[in-house]
C-alpha cells in the first residue's frame, strides 16, 4: 500500500462512456482530482461518492493505492493531520 498527501488544484467530471456512447454529465457517476504531490501531479478519476464528494479545490487529500488480487485500487479522502508532508 502507498499513501501520498497533497493538495487539489482542479476538481471536474470526467467523461464516461457507456455502451460505447457519451454519457451526458448529468448521468456520470466519476468525479475527477488532480493533486499536486511532492512526486509531481496525480490525475485521479474515482466514483464519486459520499465523502469524495466534498473535496474541494484547494483541500489537502490523502491518496491510497493498493493492489488486491492482481488488481489496483485508488482511493481518495480528505487529510486531516496538521501539516502537508
Amino acid at each position: 500500500m502507498i499513501t501520498t498527501i497533497g493538495k487539489v488544484f482542479e476538481v471536474y467530471v470526467p467523461e464516461q462512456y457507456k455502451n460505447g456512447g457519451l454519457l451526458d454529465v448529468m448521468d456520470r457517476t466519476n468525479i475527477g482530482f488532480k493533486v499536486m504531490t511532492i512526486d509531481g501531479v496525480k490525475d485521479i478519476v474515482v466514483e464519486e461518492d459520499e465523502l469524495n464528494s466534498k473535496i474541494m479545490k484547494n483541500d489537502f487529500v490523502l491518496i491510497v493505492e493498493q493492489d488486491i488480487s492482481g488488481k489496483h485500487f485508488t482511493d481518495i479522502e480528505m487529510y486531516e493531520g496538521d501539516s502537508c508532508e
